[in-house]
């Protein structure tokens, strides 16, 4: 399956992810891509935000449901694989979390997990790319994870169909009470 028809474009950093996918399988080993939408854990970057302003910030529209997937269930699945031997060929292995969620509904959750109000606002793609470079990335880094987030917000994250084996265990509430809400009380 090539880089262009799984709907990505240019999707900046997984572009290249994706066609580093498409060279491996075209070697003829069996190989199994693991392949997941946004993880929960890069809302730990927003810890201060939370803590601070009571906000988090992404590039994501507010009202897009997208998949969202813990790194313990990305890390499972990747341990299950290589000792799968019925797996041939080559394809793709989707983890997706349990549920969709929007960016609104994400700051509902958190709300309610941290018993204090936690909004959400999106950010336009220039502001983050200015961000990045402050920080002292790359201009063509910080323009392929703009990329990135427009892909996503194009529908990216939402191309693998839900399964019962690509829906993984971790709830999105179910993290925030385990991983980010300490992080955030610490």
């Amino acid at each position: 399956m090539g880089v262009r028809s799984r709907g990505a474009g240019d999707a900046g950093l997984v572009t290249a992810s994706l066609a580093m996918d498409d060279l491996i399988a075209a070697s003829g080993v069996a190989y199994g891509a693991v392949t997941c939408p946004s993880f929960m854990h890069n809302l730990l970057h927003q810890v201060g935000a939370i803590k601070e302003k009571g906000m988090f910030f992404l590039m994501a529209d507010p009202e897009l449901k997208c998949p969202t997937v813990a790194t313990r269930d990305i890390a499972a699945t990747s341990a299950r694989l290589p000792l799968d031997d019925s797996w041939t060929g080559s394809g793709e292995v989707a983890c997706l979390g349990p549920e969709d969620l929007s960016p609104s509904e994400m700051a509902r959750i958190l709300s309610e997990v941290l018993g204090k109000e936690v909004g959400y606002r999106q950010n336009p793609g220039a502001a983050l790319k200015e961000r990045l470079t402050g920080f002292g990335t790359t201009d063509g880094m910080a323009q392929a994870m703009v990329a990135m987030f427009e892909a996503k917000n194009l529908g990216m994250d939402n191309a693998a169909p839900r399964t019962a084996e690509s829906t993984t265990p971790t709830t999105f509430r179910q993290w925030c009470e385990e991983v980010l809400k300490p992080a955030v009380t610490a």
